[in-house]
């Protein structure tokens, strides 16, 4: 059970926040040192800063000079040199960095993180261990269940998924991968032998044919459960207002739409996948 302070709205406590505020600053500090220090060969004696990783830091962030800082001063002159979104990036390179060196570091970071309601978290973005947005636990466990799905369904959600919830994200890029998804599970079953199907297609395909349901015994008249299923199949589709390049109605996909996408992906290639929906008399 999650502790909400004295006199707090559980609400606003359970509200995830952006940055580096204030109540995490101290310890983000704390774990920045950790990773930009040597251990000292005696305790509590001085732990020189590591300027090899620093640099290797610079270079790969493209960012301003900063072991120079850290050689004349130590890490913590570089965290007080560095603006939130430069922190964050810092993090962001710390993670990948660690697993790539076999280090340890992330799972303190991550308890920071967690502990202190950051919208970000330890995660995998692009194939490649870094910040990743933190999303509600159920809404996790769904997305990971349909990327856990065997063949291109997963795949193309998992690359939805980070392309949409990592650090930079790519709306854009977010929603496309929501598409495809979707269409790698529900045109191999409603158009298998079309080769050149979509999943606008698809939609009208099973609109035609009209006996495409879920698996309830008992549905609502004038709210089958058909509609249920066209309906967010087709919402999907529509919303997609990036497809044509170049043309009038292009209009490049936001955050709030990408995520939208993706959630009704998450939805549609579980219900596919297991066979939750299909052809019911």
């Amino acid at each position: 059970m999650t502790w909400v302070p004295f006199g707090a709205s559980p609400e606003a406590h359970a509200t995830l926040v952006d940055g580096t505020p204030d109540w995490m600053l101290n310890s983000l500090q704390d774990r920045f040192d950790d990773e930009f220090r040597k251990a000292s060969d005696y305790p509590g004696g001085y732990r020189a800063p590591r300027v090899e990783r620093m640099r290797r830091f610079e270079l790969e962030a493209r960012m301003r000079p900063l072991a120079q800082v850290g050689e004349a001063k130590n890490s913590s002159a570089v965290w007080n040199l560095l603006t939130e979104a430069e922190r964050l990036r810092a993090f962001d390179w710390i993670i990948r960095d660690n697993v790539a060196n076999a280090e340890s570091g992330n799972e303190k970071l991550e308890r920071v993180l967690r502990e202190g309601g950051s919208r970000w978290k330890v995660g995998v973005r692009g194939g490649a261990p870094g910040l990743e947005e933190r999303v509600p636990q159920g809404v996790q466990d769904a997305a990971e269940g349909a990327m856990a799905s065997p063949g291109d369904a997963g795949r193309l959600l998992s690359e939805a998924w980070h392309a949409t919830y990592g650090l930079n994200p790519q709306p854009d890029v977010g929603y496309r991968k929501s598409i495809e998804a979707v269409e790698a599970s529900v045109l191999p079953k409603v158009m298998p032998k079309d080769s050149t199907a979509t999943l606008g297609k698809a939609i009208g395909q099973m609109r035609t044919q009209g006996d495409w349901k879920l698996p309830f015994v008992k549905e609502h008249d004038r709210n089958p459960s058909q509609g249920v299923v066209l309906g967010m199949l087709q919402a999907l589709w529509s919303g997609h207002s990036d497809r044509h390049p170049g043309t009038v109605s292009y209009v490049k996909s936001t955050q709030a739409a990408a995520e939208a996408a993706v959630s009704i992906a998450v939805t549609i290639v579980n219900l596919f996948n297991s066979g939750n929906v299909a052809r019911r008399s």
